[in-house]
């Protein structure tokens, strides 16, 4: 959307290599206040789908929904000082986790 930029090399079907690393897309975004930027970082982390392999996007929602972070009043000890942030779990949606689990059947059968 509007103040949101992702470049990325990854498109629909992409098959990265096994081992690659954390750099597959940046979200950049921006505002006219600090609360709107975070508030549309938030929306544009949201909507990311990344399918297949482990991102950071749950952490980036943890650091967005920091209250520290939010106030704008931190530097850049920010994620030594939080590390508490680390610990966060990724969950599938059920939808997401009912196509993960016919993609994986689906490929067992060789379909």
């Amino acid at each position: 959307g509007p103040g949101v930029r992702t470049p990325t090399h990854i498109y629909g079907g992409y098959r990265g290599p096994a081992y690659c690393g954390s750099m597959l897309a940046k979200v950049w975004f921006w505002a006219l206040s600090g609360e709107d930027a975070i508030n549309r970082g938030e929306r544009a982390v949201s909507f990311m789908g990344l399918s297949g392999i482990k991102t950071t996007i749950p952490y980036y929602k943890q650091i967005l929904n920091n209250p520290t972070f939010r106030s704008g009043v931190f530097d850049t000890g920010f994620v030594e000082e939080n590390p508490e942030l680390l610990n966060y779990t990724e969950r599938l949606s059920p939808e997401n986790l009912a196509l993960a689990l016919a993609a994986a059947v689906a490929a067992h059968a060789g379909l």
